[in-house]
């Protein structure tokens, strides 16, 4: 295993406890603090983030607006809980905004989603121009109130940044930006605040984003490529940029700038978008496989849902047929309408051999959608993967992916229960535990350990190739080997074998198994 994929397992995704900060609010119609509001809510998560808090940044909360269908205005205390419930955080910030000439008063309370209750609030007071400085106040306040506390003293926190204040009217054309839902406006926005302040690292990359979204690659490049190194922005800029190389057909660039990103830091967008740079690229020796990149991807951004379709897409590319097709149906159950899914599903029906299968499946497409007749034969040139937008995504149905405990509760149960020789009983346990948590390699393990004392050795088998499509592991692939081996299958348990030893070539049963020992 590679020195990434090792990282990558070792990291884990923002849990519980993460804070969502919506947009404080002033006066109905006062276009001063409607501005600020925005601005508060954009730079107060990258504070608190900085501090060791997690909190969702502006643009997913945007997203997760969009998913849920809610519309970016003020929203009641009612539908702020049951958006944070579904994001999964712990701690709303709201709050108002008060203007009195030169001088600004942010009033920030926090709300525990679980209690419903209100904080007592958290004062910044002092001239416009200072609104950075404010919100880092607040976020060391919002910090000191957690559970845990910051990851950084007081000195080094207010110390660390020491680019100087951008101009109030730089300030200004960046929150009315952030404010604006008409693109066109957006764009000038954004120039005018890097004209007034070309430092401005916050408008840059909202610039760059905005560029992205408009197909405009070559120019968000070169936006996102003047983000000062050391800026608290380089690490989104760094990601964007990839986002940028891989539009312009730039893989390479893009794969060896999200190794960089991961060896920092790898998180579900940056080994997504870096398996994509892979794929995209081809094959080359010594260098991860896009499939195991993508399953760490799976791992650390469990019901996100980029990482599953890529992974299945990308083990179809690598001859792994049967492996796409557990994969797709995956995405499918969660999104029967996903056009694209069903299309890679018939295709890698078709080159597992399963005809009759990819006929249905193909036939049940047409009926939906006949224009997509001509893609009949797989075409692996096509661009059906899914570059990642953001670094972390919020999911929005924690629940779709199984109840942890619950799921250990019923492989406790089978693992007793075999040991009993009550191997009926052992197999529904194992069921239930499939069915929570269909992409659980142990699961899939255990129920093909299961069917071989069963005496059901096909369908052992492709448990264990299950377990491997969901989580690399050279024992259950030492294995499998031994299986297909008893059942007379010595050249496929030579493949398998062998591939154990690409990756550990110190591997003992698997040397055996080669040699025929």
């Amino acid at each position: 295993m590679t020195p990434l994929l090792l990282l990558a397992l070792a990291a884990s995704s923002a849990g519980g406890g993460m804070v969502v900060v919506l947009p404080p609010t002033g006066p109905e119609g006062d276009a001063e603090s409607a501005w600020v509001g925005e601005a508060v809510a954009d730079a107060l998560p990258r504070e608190l983030a900085t501090l060791g808090v997690p909190a969702l940044d502006r643009a997913d909360r945007l997203r997760a607006y969009e998913a849920l269908a809610i519309p970016a205005v003020l929203l009641t205390r009612a539908t702020s809980i049951r958006m944070a419930e579904a994001l999964g955080a712990s701690r709303l910030v709201t709050g108002g905004i008060e203007t009195k000439g030169p001088t600004v008063t942010l009033s920030l309370r926090l709300l525990d989603v679980g209690r419903g209750a209100l904080s007592a609030p958290l004062i910044a007071s002092g001239p416009l121009e200072t609104l950075p400085a404010l919100v880092r106040v607040l976020a060391w306040d919002i910090a000191l109130s957690g559970s845990t506390p910051p990851t950084t003293t007081r000195d080094a926190f207010f110390g660390h940044d020491p680019r100087p204040t951008p101009p109030l009217e730089a300030q200004r054309a960046y929150g009315q930006a952030l404010l604006s839902r008409d693109a066109a406006s957006r764009l000038k926005l954004l120039r005018n605040a890097l004209a007034r302040w070309p430092s401005h690292d916050e408008a840059r990359v909202a610039l760059g984003r905005l560029q992205l979204e408009s197909r405009e690659s070559t120019a968000a490049l070169d936006t996102l490529s003047r983000v000062r190194s050391g800026s608290p922005l380089w690490r989104s800029a760094r990601f964007l940029v990839g986002r940028a190389q891989l539009d312009l057909g730039r893989y390479r660039d893009a794969a060896a700038l999200y190794v960089d990103l991961s060896a920092e830091r790898p998180t579900p967008g940056v080994l997504n978008n870096y398996a994509l740079a892979l794929l995209r690229a081809g094959a080359s020796p010594g260098v991860d496989r896009a499939s195991e990149v993508l399953r760490k991807a799976v791992e650390l951004g469990p019901g996100i849902p980029e990482p599953p379709f890529n992974l299945g897409w990308a083990l179809l590319t690598e001859g792994e047929a049967d492996g796409a097709v557990f994969w797709m149906r995956g995405v499918l159950r969660e999104d029967p309408r996903d056009v694209h899914a069903r299309i890679v599903l018939a295709w890698s029906l078709r080159q597992a051999s399963r005809t009759e299968e990819a006929e249905a499946e193909w036939k049940e497409l047409l009926s939906a959608a006949p224009s997509y007749e001509p893609l009949a034969s797989p075409d692996l040139s096509r661009r059906f993967e899914r570059i990642m937008a953001s670094e972390n995504p919020p999911t929005l149905d924690q629940d779709r992916w199984g109840d942890p405990q619950l799921v250990a509760s019923h492989l406790g149960r089978a693992e007793r229960l075999s040991d009993a020789g009550d191997l009926d009983g052992a197999l529904h346990e194992l069921t239930q535990a499939a069915y929570l948590d269909p992409y659980g390699a142990r699961v899939h393990r255990d129920l093909g350990r299961l069917h071989r004392a069963r005496g059901d050795g096909e369908k052992a088998l492709s448990e264990l190739r299950m377990s491997l499509w969901c989580h690399e592991d050279s024992a259950v692939r030492v294995e499998l080997a031994r299986l297909l081996r008893e059942a007379g299958r010595g050249a496929e348990a030579r493949a398998e074998a062998e591939k154990v030893l690409k990756a550990d070539p110190s591997n003992a049963e698997a040397r055996r198994i080669v040699e025929g020992r």
